[in-house]
């Protein structure tokens, strides 16, 4: 395994062909595409620049930005967080799958909120890179879990 991190790449779990495309019209260098507006997003992982435009922008929040390799055996997922308060570089919290299930304990390595992301702030977990395929969320640790 190499020493250097992996590059980044959106994920999209675009499920059903629905009338969107905020994901395509933010994309700037055509890495994300659709035939019609009905279908579901098609993504080219060469041209991904990782802006994390699409993450931000994708109403149904099926979007998310994974760097699977950091070294040491980690990975990082980015995900839209539309909550308050916000959680804040360094906390502590456990990494959630889809359906909310806990998955394995998480460090929030960032927050973003450029005023491009339209509101939407990304917050970006540091998990063990063997569940990078699983955890699409967090929840805050509980007190009794600090």
């Amino acid at each position: 395994m190499s020493n250097q991190p992996s590059r980044g790449f959106a994920l999209l779990e675009c499920c059903q062909e629905i009338p969107c495309n905020p994901c395509t019209t933010v994309c700037k260098t055509g890495a994300i595409v659709k035939s019609t507006l009905n279908s579901r997003p098609e993504f080219d992982p060469e041209k991904c620049v990782g802006c994390k435009l699409c993450v931000a922008a994708c109403p149904g929040q099926a979007i998310f930005f994974q760097v699977p390799d950091l070294g040491d055996g980690k990975a990082s997922i980015t995900f839209p967080y539309e909550y308050r308060p916000l959680p804040v570089p360094g906390q502590e919290v456990v990494a959630v799958d889809r359906l909310g299930n806990e998955v394995c304990p998480a460090v929030v390595q960032s927050v973003g909120q450029r005023p491009v992301f339209n509101r939407t702030a990304l917050v970006t977990l540091v998990i063990p890179a063997e569940y990078r395929d699983q955890v699409r969320f967090l929840r805050r640790l509980r007190r009794e879990e600090r």
